[in-house]
């Protein structure tokens, strides 16, 4: 029988996978289209799989902010807000 999953931990790791895709992606070390392609690697590996739904969106001056939710309540898990042209990241977490 498998252990069950400990979703505050898998909200963690999974915010850091995104911290860290999108400095790749500021450091140069990925283009637009590998970074695209690293997130939703990581939606089916990871976030759907385990009851999660990431929403994101980039605002004009290039800063993105990524949403996770618990997928079965909308229940918020964590807040990632990245501005790529200086790698600052501001991590929010709990309820809205």
């Amino acid at each position: 029988m498998k252990p069950p999953v400990d979703h505050e931990e898998l909200c963690s790791e999974i915010a850091g996978e995104l911290r860290d895709i999108t400095r790749w992606l500021a450091g140069g070390t990925m283009n637009a289209d590998q970074f695209r392609l690293a997130v939703a690697a990581l939606e089916e590996r990871k976030v759907a799989r385990f009851g999660f739904r990431l929403s994101s969106s980039v605002a004009a001056d290039g800063s993105a902010t990524f949403t996770l939710r618990f997928a079965d309540t909308g229940e918020h898990c964590t807040t990632l807000r990245v501005d790529p042209q200086t790698e600052a990241l501001r991590r929010e977490d709990g309820a809205d």
